[in-house]
This record gives structure tokens, C-alpha cells and sequence, in this order.
């Protein structure tokens, strides 16, 4: 597919419960589109080659002196390096505190693993990529699309996800990067029944 002075590269859809895992070279766009509305992604990225260096949410954070990013916001690694920049965000809710779902957290809040958390089929996708899991930090998760309220008595709810079918976010990549990312199915986070998230590559 080519549009105006692009071409699309890549496009998976991936469903509910299932991770997605690519490359991107530095100028190219990732695209993230929420197929159904209300889905949530975690979304993972390194320098290719170098999983040490990672996407870090509370040091793009401090660079950009708030929490809640923008349109033309750049994304930093661990080492304060630009790694990505939003290049269109058609909602501008997300989670940037960092964190996974994982086998872990649902024994701690309703003592249920039966369903693979976010986390645990990360790990699983670096692990078949050579990435070993103890790269995976807690900090180097966008929660793309996920909608947490921070309120003024300290506490901070899941609210559904405003996303509607086909909003999506882009992102243009800094440096060639491996991406990783987990389509949801913790239904707490989520606006109904977990769907299915597209992932596109632009030239």
C-alpha cells in the first residue's frame, strides 16, 4: 500500500492474548489501531542488537516534565537517548507510569493465573527473539490506550478506554529498534470483551 510519499511495510493483527514482536529502522512510523475500540496494548521496544538499552516511561517522564504526552512528544531509552516521537495520537490517553498484568498480579488481586498475563507472554517473545526476560523492566512498558485516572485523594482507577474502532497511535522511530507488544485480555482495564489490536510499519 502506498500513500502520498509512503509505503506500508508490515501490517499484523494480532488478537487478544497473543503478543506481536517486529523491527523498525530509524524514519520509519509504528503504527498501533485499536480494530473494535477499547483495547488496551503493552507495548515494549530496545535498541536493536542492545536490549540493555530500552524505552524507559518515567525518563521520557522527567525530559518531558509531565506525564501525559502529546502529539510531536519524544520518547526516551534508559539512557536518555530519543527513541521514538509521537507522530499522531487520535486520543492522547494512555498509561505512562510503566508496569505489566502478569501471572503475578492476578494471584495477588483474585488469586486467578488460569489466563497468560502481559508480562509472562512478553518474556516468552523476547525469549524466542534471544532476548533474555530479565531485560523486560517494569518502566519499559507504554500502556498504550490505557486509561488510569490520577484523582486528588491519592487513588488512581482503570477507567475504560476512550478509544474508538480504527483510533490509533504512530510512532516514528529515532534509531532501528525491536518492539515487542502484548494485546490485553485483564478485563478491569478494558471498555468490554478483549479485541484484537492491528500493527503497521510505513516507510
Amino acid at each position: 500500500m502506498t500513500s502520498s510519499n509512503r509505503t506500508r511495510v508490515s501490517s499484523v493483527t494480532l488478537e487478544p492474548g497473543t503478543c506481536g514482536s517486529g523491527t523498525v529502522k530509524k524514519g520509519q512510523s509504528l503504527r498501533v489501531t485499536d480494530v473494535d475500540g477499547g483495547q488496551v496494548a503493552d507495548f515494549v521496544s530496545f535498541r536493536q542488537n542492545d536490549p540493555s538499552e530500552h524505552f524507559d516511561c518515567l525518563y521520557t517522564n522527567l525530559a518531558n516534565g509531565r506525564w501525559k504526552w502529546e502529539e510531536g512528544a519524544t520518547l526516551f531509552t534508559n539512557h536518555l537517548k530519543r527513541m521514538w516521537v509521537i507522530k499522531d495520537d487520535k486520543t492522547g490517553v494512555h498509561f505512562t507510569g510503566g508496569g505489566f498484568c502478569s501471572n503475578d498480579v492476578r494471584r495477588f488481586l483474585d488469586r486467578s493465573d488460569t489466563v497468560k498475563g502481559c508480562r509472562d507472554g512478553l518474556e516468552a517473545t523476547l525469549s524466542e527473539n534471544g532476548i533474555a526476560p530479565h531485560f523486560l523492566q517494569a518502566t519499559s512498558c507504554f500502556n498504550i490506550f490505557m486509561n488510569i485516572v490520577y484523582k486528588e485523594d491519592g487513588t488512581w482507577p482503570a477507567m475504560p478506554p476512550v478509544t474508538k474502532p480504527g483510533d490509533f497511535i504512530e510512532l516514528r522511530a529515532e534509531m532501528d529498534i525491536f518492539w515487542a507488544l502484548s494485546v490485553c485480555v485483564w478485563t478491569p482495564v478494558l471498555a468490554g470483551a478483549p479485541s484484537p489490536l492491528r500493527i503497521e510499519t510505513f516507510s
